[in-house]
């Protein structure tokens, strides 16, 4: 299959399908997903909430983590390898996307993928040395970097579907920006609906049209991580890299001045100053890592091939069910539940 091919199916695929969940998702319909009875209230029942949110967040990890499985095995790197190091970084990102979110936020019910990342970006090197001198992988730091970076704004541009769903990480409303931001965005103004969504609750605007920093963030890093995978399989690992990793950051810092949501007290954001940082590390990275002495064979098929193994799908399956679990019930929605008999039915 050629590399070209494979990232254009990509494109068909994931570009049409962000842009019709863009214009549902601010729905009210599209928050809460089913509700679970759990205890007896009066004569009806308590509720817990299953969310879009988990929904969408679990599935944004796996497409993450496929894609980092499959560039990984195109270069040669064996399965278990590759698990053992997605497990390592990935299970301390996710415990850091909610540790970072109460330390910056003060609220223990949220999450931030920027905490998260930035513990993957600063855990990837000395996790890669370890396995080089006990494991001697053979290709070196910069692919796996890469990798985790094309991974990475993958799983970022899915993962802000759930933040529309859920009505967080919001923009601004139009009213309050300049008269140019306001036409470029008034045809893709989002209106969110319902007041269990966190902009309602939070900011009381509900109805109110805002800039579409979640639906953005979506395309821009799909389009950057479908470029980056393509840089990838040709071989063009730092490239790769730098234009995946660097791209989200700065991405990050510029549409933080564009969010409406509650990003601490200070003028330039922790997230902001956070992303800075990252920026100065992933440069410093491109610039001391050494090349490969001679270049590495990248082939899709084998890639593809690992990841379609009935024992891989299965994990990766059950994982995201734990996921789904982990961020899909709800902590900060509750419901109400009745039940009766439908006698025209009996």
């Amino acid at each position: 299959m050629a590399n070209s091919s494979f990232v254009l199916g990509l494109a068909l695929v994931y570009f049409p399908l962000v842009l019709w969940l863009a214009r549902r998702l601010p729905g009210e319909r599209w928050q809460i997903m089913a509700a679970i009875p759990v205890a007896r209230e009066g004569s009806g029942w308590q509720g817990r909430n299953l969310t879009f949110y988990g929904l969408l967040t679990a599935a944004a990890i796996m497409l993450g983590v496929s894609i980092f499985l499959l560039l990984l095995a195109a270069v040669g790197m064996p399965l278990w390898r590759g698990l053992a190091l997605v497990s390592a970084i990935g299970g301390a990102a996710v415990i850091a996307s909610g540790v970072v979110a109460r330390v910056v936020e003060g609220k223990k019910n949220t999450f931030t993928v920027a905490g998260g990342a930035a513990v993957g970006l600063y855990l990837t090197p000395p996790v890669v040395w370890l396995f080089e001198r006990g494991f001697g992988t053979g290709i070196g730091m910069m692919p796996v970097l890469a990798a985790l970076a094309v991974a990475y704004i993958l799983g970022e541009g899915v993962g802000r579907l759930a933040c529309l769903s859920f009505g967080c990480c919001y923009g601004k409303p139009l009213s309050q920006l300049g008269p140019r931001l306001r036409r470029l965005f008034a045809p893709f103004a989002c209106a969110y609906q319902g007041e269990t969504k966190k902009i309602v609750y939070a900011s009381g605007l509900a109805g109110e049209p805002v800039a579409p920093i979640q639906a953005l963030t979506s395309l821009l890093y799909g389009g950057m991580g479908l470029a980056g995978i393509y840089l990838f399989l040709e071989g063009r690992f730092a490239a790769a890299f730098g234009l995946t990793a660097i791209f989200a950051l700065a991405w990050r810092i510029l549409s933080e001045q564009l969010r409406a949501d509650f990003r601490g007290e200070s003028k330039l954001t922790a997230y902001q100053r956070l992303g800075l940082i990252n920026i100065i590390c992933c440069l410093a990275l491109l610039r001391l890592l050494p090349a490969p002495a001679a270049p590495l064979p990248v082939d899709l098929t084998v890639g593809l091939a690992v990841l379609w193994q009935p024992g891989l799908l299965l994990l990766l399956q059950g994982l995201w069910l734990a996921l789904f679990l982990h961020f899909g019930l709800s902590r900060v929605t509750a419901a109400t539940l009745a039940f009766h008999v439908r006698r025209d039915q009996v």
